[in-house]
């Protein structure tokens, strides 16, 4: 027995547990599709992305749960964004063939989430309040249906819907049990209707207790009220009894007094049922007796509410409804559902939102892969003199950002040598793709001396030359001066030989490669010759 009680605890516990992950689960919920890559369009810098656009959720929006009745206290647990419930409360039929109907009250209950809810569900046999009748025939009345907010106790009720009485038999026939909430209403309260019987009616509840019927013959017991209980009927000629008063919370009990000449026949005294305040019992009579009172319906401090009188045959019932924040989505980053994504990674945010401060949120990104090369346009192989050299290289991408680099031969726009150059160029895109290009420069040895006429007046050997030059003059001269310049006109050595000095030997390995002029000349001959330094 042990063991079974053990596991017993365990069982609720791990049910406690479940309750309170259901109750406390994510409100508004919303999930984002998984991260997506794409490749660029051909010669654009993005990709056209289609996805389903998140739409956010909120379980705990919209909800119902019935409650039935069990025969004890059961819970509920306000889930999470909830802030209003719909409080629909039915109380419990009488019991015996002429029962009184259960009342019906409606209203909003202000809440928060995760707050516990007491739910107490009227029993046809009298659970929750009803007056027990006395006799072999079971006619108790029916029990009242609440609910209780920050404890179990009746101060604790926030909304009561009446139980009917118990009904009565005499030898003239059924009388009905008093109705839940059939007496006089108020701003939040209907008082028990009052009950049937052979000697007369019981009145109902209102602000107070309705009176039970006196007389010789059972009469019915009234409804309860506001402020106070029904009252009982009573026997005044045979047994001068009566049945209880009820209540807060309780219907009153029949009379028990067991008399009459066919007292058993008819199955004895009826209970009122349970309500805000319970019914007055019925009280014996020489034949029967009548029926019990039924209990008053209340609403507190609801919001929203209406009454209904005598609404529910058996056993009571309780459903509680909901409505939390309507699910509220916007995308907070990014780009939409079939835009242009850009050529890297875009992250898409989402946001749902249920108006009470509760919120969720989920992101994603899109990659827009660049896996096209960028091109890269050279000049055809050219000649040029030496000198300075310059060329435009045209770099393009689908992307901007492409960047063009020389990665072999003299700097463009450097001064080249004479000789023979190959140029290689590459573009890099921003992904990393590439492409080259190449050509080829010659450099030959020109300049704008022209040579065509016959140089008699002296000549150079070597030309080209690395280290001397011999220049030898032909003719007779006086008062001569020689001159070399660079290609810039830039004078960078200067002699002036003695008269008639025939042979002159010039050292010129000091001098950088390139091209020179050498200038002969007096008051009656000039000469030039281009000198090629190696």
């Amino acid at each position: 027995m042990k063991s079974l009680h053990i596991f017993k605890k365990a069982v609720l516990f791990a049910f406690g547990l479940l309750a309170l992950q259901i109750g406390f689960s994510q409100c508004p919920q919303i999930t984002c599709p998984s991260n997506i890559t794409a490749n660029n369009a051909p010669g654009t810098c993005g990709a056209v992305v289609n996805y389903v656009t998140p739409v956010g959720s909120n379980p705990c929006g919209s909800g119902t749960q019935t409650f039935s009745y069990t025969g004890s206290a059961q819970t509920f647990t306000v889930p999470a964004g909830v802030t209003k419930i719909t409080t629909e409360v039915w109380g419990a039929q009488g019991e015996g063939g002429n029962g009184g109907l259960g009342g019906y009250v409606k209203g909003d209950l202000t809440v928060t989430p995760g707050q516990v809810l007491n739910i107490y569900v009227g029993g046809k046999n009298g659970y929750n309040g009803g007056g027990l009748g006395h006799a072999a025939v079971l006619r108790n009345g029916g029990g009242a249906s609440d609910v209780r907010v920050g404890g179990t106790a009746l101060a604790n009720r926030v909304i009561v819907a009446g139980g009917g009485g118990g009904g009565g038999q005499t030898d003239v026939g059924n009388h009905q049990g008093g109705h839940g909430g059939g007496g006089s209403c108020g701003a939040n309260y209907c008082g028990g209707g009052g009950a049937g019987g052979y000697g007369g009616a019981g009145t109902p509840g209102g602000l107070n207790g309705g009176s039970g019927n006196s007389s010789c013959h059972s009469g019915g017991a009234g409804g309860g009220g506001l402020n106070s209980g029904g009252n009982g009927s009573c026997n005044t000629c045979y047994t001068s009894t009566c049945g209880q008063i009820g209540t807060l919370g309780v219907g009153g009990n029949g009379d028990t007094w067991e008399n009459g000449i066919c007292y058993n026949t008819y199955g004895g005294t009826s209970g009122g049922g349970g309500g805000y305040y319970g019914g007055g019992g019925s009280s014996v009579g020489n034949c029967g007796s009548g029926g019990g009172g039924g209990g008053s319906s209340w609403s507190g401090t609801l919001t929203n509410t209406s009454f209904t009188a005598g609404a529910k045959t058996n056993n009571g019932q309780i459903i509680l409804s909901w409505t939390g924040g309507t699910a509220i989505t916007t995308q907070t980053g990014g780009l939409p559902d079939g835009a242009t994504f850009p050529v890297g990674i875009t992250t898409n945010s989402f946001k749902v939102e249920d108006g009470l401060g509760n919120a969720d949120s989920c992101s994603f990104t899109v990659t827009v892969v660049d896996n096209e090369a960028p091109t890269i346009i050279c000049p055809n192989d050219t000649t040029i003199c030496w000198g300075v050299y310059n060329a435009n290289i045209i770099g393009s991408d689908n992307c901007p950002g492409a960047t063009v680099t020389q990665t072999n031969g003299p700097t463009l726009g450097s001064s080249f040598d004479v000789g023979n150059y190959n140029l290689v160029f590459v573009v890099t895109d921003a992904s990393g793709n590439k492409d080259t290009c190449d050509f080829t420069v010659t450099v030959e040895v020109c300049g704008g001396i022209n040579e065509t006429e016959k140089q008699t007046f002296f000549t150079v050997q070597p030309n080209p030359a690395n280290h001397q030059l011999m220049i030898q003059i032909n003719e007779e001269y006086k008062n001569m001066q020689l001159v070399i310049t660079d290609y810039a006109g830039k004078v960078v050595l200067q002699y002036v030989p003695e008269a008639n000095q025939r042979n002159i030997v010039i050292d010129i390995s000091h001098f950088s490669k390139g091209m020179y002029f050498l200038t002969l000349q007096n008051e009656n001959r000039k000469q030039i010759q281009k000198l090629i330094k190696n």
